[in-house]
């Protein structure tokens, strides 16, 4: 189980070593940080960084998920070839235990990442990453004109995306009763 968190861990860094976040529109928008027109470096800014840090943590789940889902897979394959192999552990009984144990930890992955719907926070940050990277863009297009404007862009996709975390498209908390409107 070490093994599978540590292959996830090695396939994270892999993907922010490799910059999977969008470089092109950083590049775009540093000159806009860098203009006197300060609204216009504001919103700038909040967009890079809020593209930034939803694609990294768009990584981190999609490091999860895919780490547990193939590495269930592995202690699964695992689990049948220490029972099917006969030179590898004489002993019955000892390979009948460590079959056990990789078939758990495989059922483990599984329910873990199942559970804390790793799937679903994957893919709600990778939307939302690319809702602000077109955000993003757009402000580039119209040159940081009426920059303010764009903040409305920012939020709605961060809602979204706390909103698809929660699997929900209502803005109520789970489990809040809903509001009356007469």
């Amino acid at each position: 189980m070490l093994a599978i968190v540590a292959f996830g861990g090695a396939v994270y860094l892999y993907q922010m070593d490799n910059q999977l976040r969008g470089g092109a529109l950083d590049d775009a928008m540093e000159a806009m940080l860098k203009r006197t027109d300060v609204d216009a470096a504001i919103v700038a800014r909040a967009i890079l960084e809020n593209h930034r840090d939803t694609r990294q943590i768009a990584a981190l789940w999609s490091s999860l998920y895919w780490g547990f889902a193939w590495g269930a897979a592995v202690l699964s394959a695992l689990a049948g070839l220490v029972l099917k192999v006969e030179s590898f552990i004489p002993e019955e009984k000892l390979k009948r235990d460590i079959a056990a144990l990789l078939t758990v930890s495989a059922a483990l992955l599984v329910t873990v990442s199942t559970s804390g719907d790793f799937q679903r926070k994957w893919q709600a940050n990778r939307t939302a990453a690319a809702e602000l990277e077109r955000t993003g863009y757009a402000f580039l297009e119209r040159n940081g004109e009426d920059p303010r404007a764009f903040l409305r862009e920012v939020g709605n996709s961060l809602q979204k995306r706390h909103l698809a975390i929660l699997g929900t498209t209502e803005s109520r908390p789970p489990g809040a009763p809903a509001s009356s409107t007469k």
